[in-house]
């Protein structure tokens, strides 16, 4: 877990300026999430309060503006801004908002079988947010699943705009790259970034079609518990677009689902069209239904595994605006994980009790011609989402991509990240290894690259792609294996 910078932090019971603390939610990134009431009024409603981790982070500035423009149920509900400052003296940012209960859109879906009409639902009231939000001029720029929640009554919010843009605000980075998540990119903002990768005064500059695509990986990645296939610089070899399969060869996903999503992921982002339009388009589609629409999404045999309530406050909506209720859910019956060991695995076992080496090879080439529904139960799929931003303006973003999913990072190559001016905490000083490492910054640097674009979570350095080395932790000489 990131710490603050300042190593005080409210504790329960203390106050940060108007609200009482009850207890800690969450922790990210950027920002701390708590319990809180108002001090004064202790029948008042929970409330969710936000802590920036870091003094004075422009985020929360981002965030406060928009939640305060933006009045709209698929968007928390504002209550309050202000700066907590700790007993170190520093100025820590927080916002007061609507708590929003509920699953991440992702657990969301695992939680129980979930229909066509039930994610068709899902995504109306996110398409509508999008409409709020594009309409003041924002742009959300970190779209995903996990930045959407859906609470016990069905309605789906959209949270998290510290990461937004919108004119005249202060810039978060002094990269090409804006705040973000790369396999949720839009394909031109990737290109922009490999074109200008060592043009450090060049900007993307954000539009709305940033959004739409980056749902349309959301919702792909939802039906068929994996991402699209990532863009290249140029195209393929022949300069032909990627090949999209389509979410219905994957998982049962119904015709108007499907229509639904595969605009979204166009390389043209004029054919993506606007929020409106998919409003209007997503919310025919669930009012069209059908048997179709009814149907349970399950993955097919060909799908491929994942790479790695009520408002709270009585004053942010009036009963003529009360959320949704919600539709439940058509197959309420949670999945059965299927009994048994894969044939691969047995097969892996076998082998490696005359080899090892012999074992490994076994267990790999089992593992790729293996059949799907032999080796992934319907319990976990969709997997867990590990999804972690790839710019920002903390020390802290820059470490938590360095420990990104490797499964992620290889499959969608973005430029490098500027050289730090410091090292990192703990880096590994000299003597470098010659065959491995580099010496840069008075610390050693790992080469694990040639040549750039050096990906997420790298650096680049001299026309080279580095990370920070660390000393190997002594492995214990007792106790258990």
């Amino acid at each position: 877990m990131v710490t603050f910078v300042d190593p005080h932090a409210p504790t329960l019971g203390s106050t940060v300026g108007a609200w009482l603390i009850l207890g800690r939610i969450d922790s990210g990134s950027y920002g701390v999430v708590y319990r809180a009431r108002r001090a004064d009024d202790p029948k008042s409603p929970p409330v969710a309060l936000k802590l920036a981790k870091q003094p004075g982070d422009p985020r929360f500035e981002r965030e406060a503006e928009l939640l305060q423009r933006v009045r709209h149920l698929g968007v928390p509900c504002y209550e309050d801004s202000g700066e907590w400052v700790s007993p170190g003296g520093y100025h820590h940012p927080y916002i007061v908002m609507e708590l929003v209960e509920g699953f991440t859109l992702y657990d969301w879906f695992r939680e129980q079988q979930r229909s066509n009409q039930d994610v068709l639902q899902v995504l109306v009231q996110v398409a509508q947010g999008l409409v709020a939000v594009h309409a003041q001029g924002f742009v959300h720029r970190d779209v995903k699943g996990d930045n959407i929640r859906v609470t016990p009554e069905g309605r789906a919010v959209l949270v998290d705009f510290g990461a937004g843009w919108y004119p005249g605000a202060r810039p978060l980075t002094d990269t090409v790259a804006p705040p973000g998540t790369t396999p949720y990119r839009a394909p031109e903002l990737l290109r922009f970034m490999w074109r200008f990768r060592k043009n450090y005064e060049a900007r993307w500059q954000a539009r709305a079609s940033d959004d739409l695509y980056s749902l349309g990986v959301t919702a792909y990645r939802l039906v068929t518990g994996t991402y699209p296939p990532p863009v290249t610089e140029t195209g393929d070899e022949n300069g032909e677009p990627r090949k999209l399969l389509r979410p219905s060869e994957l998982a049962t996903v119904a015709p108007q689902l499907e229509a639904i999503i595969l605009p979204l992921l166009s390389e043209d982002a004029a054919a993506r069209g606007t929020s409106v339009e998919l409003a209007q388009a997503t919310e025919r589609a669930a009012q069209q239904g059908g048997l179709e629409a009814e149907r349970p999404i399950l993955p097919t045999p060909a799908a491929s595994p994942m790479e790695e309530g009520t408002p709270s406050s009585a004053s942010c909506w009036s009963s003529s605006s009360s959320p949704p209720s919600g539709r439940p859910s058509t197959v309420s019956k949670r999945r059965d994980a299927r009994d048994g060991f894969p044939a691969w695995l047995s097969a892996g076992i076998a082998a490696m009790a005359g080899s090892m080496l012999m074992g490994v090879f076994t267990e790999l080439w089992h593992l790729e011609h293996a059949p799907r529904e032999d080796w992934r139960s319907a319990e976990e799929w969709p997997p867990p989402a590990i999804e972690t931003p790839d710019a920002g303006v903390a020390e802290e973003v820059l470490l938590s991509v360095e420990q990104s999913p490797s499964s992620i990072s290889s499959a969608y190559p973005v430029v490098g990240l500027p050289m730090p001016k410091t090292p990192q905490p703990g880096q590994k000083k000299p003597p470098c290894l010659p065959e491995y490492e580099l010496e840069a910054l008075g610390a050693c640097w790992a080469v694990f690259k040639k040549e750039p674009p050096c990906g997420s979570g790298g650096y680049e350095y001299d026309g080279k792609c580095v990370r920070a080395s660390f000393d190997a932790p002594r492995l214990p000489t007792s106790g258990e294996p």
